[in-house]
């Protein structure tokens, strides 16, 4: 097997002007640079908070690398957080830093991580189109086994085969993911503006 890498051990601990932190609903790790696997580093970036989950003006403050400073932000770009309601504690906008390490490692999941990434993030819309047209071309088939859904379920099972997860743990995140492919549907039939991503189910997000 080849040497895979990993964007390893996000450093989840907001430093934040708040006393309280929000809770993550979705951090998806960066993907790490081409090219780059024999090289450690690091990006420290900043970003604001909002209290409806989404995040702005992400910003590197310093990276051992550009490419580590790139691999970053576009990661940290795609975080949500559970929504707030404003308080002296938890005011609208939150200012926030966060170090990420990039270390070599031995991980099967890492050539998967940029389209998983890439379908979890996707609009309601797009998973509403992708449903129509399964349906049409394939309507004896299982909703399972269309692209999107297929592809999140192999990810949540790949961590068995290097060793990084214990099999109970993989079989539980997928029967709850399978389990809630037709809610996942219904919920983003009637809000097409939504993401896929924040109808999955905490045990599914956790892992990707």
């Amino acid at each position: 097997m080849r040497f895979l890498v990993l964007a390893a051990a996000l450093v989840c601990s907001f430093q934040v002007w708040a006393t309280t932190s929000p809770e993550a609903l979705y951090m998806p790790k960066p993907v790490y640079p081409e090219g780059m696997s024999n090289l450690r580093g690091h990006a420290r970036i900043s970003l604001n908070l909002h209290n409806d989950g989404s995040v702005s003006d992400v910003k590197v403050l310093n990276a051992t690398h550009p490419a580590f400073a790139e691999a970053a932000i576009n990661a940290a770009k795609l975080w949500r957080f559970k929504p707030w309601t404003p308080s002296a504690d938890m005011p609208a906008i939150i200012d926030a830093n966060n170090d990420m390490i990039f270390a070599p490692q031995n991980d099967i999941t890492i050539p998967f991580q940029k389209p998983v990434t890439a379908v979890v993030s996707q609009t309601c819309r797009a998973l509403n189109d992708e449903v129509a047209q399964w349906r049409h071309d394939q309507p004896s088939r299982p909703l399972s086994a269309m692209r999107s859904f297929a592809l999140v379920h192999a990810y949540l099972v790949l961590p068995v085969l290097s060793g990084s997860i214990e099999y109970p743990a993989s079989l539980s995140a997928t029967d709850d993911f399978d389990n809630v492919l037709p809610e996942i549907v219904r919920k983003c039939r009637s809000q097409p503006k939504g993401r896929f991503i924040d109808h999955l189910p905490e045990t599914v997000r956790v892992r990707l």
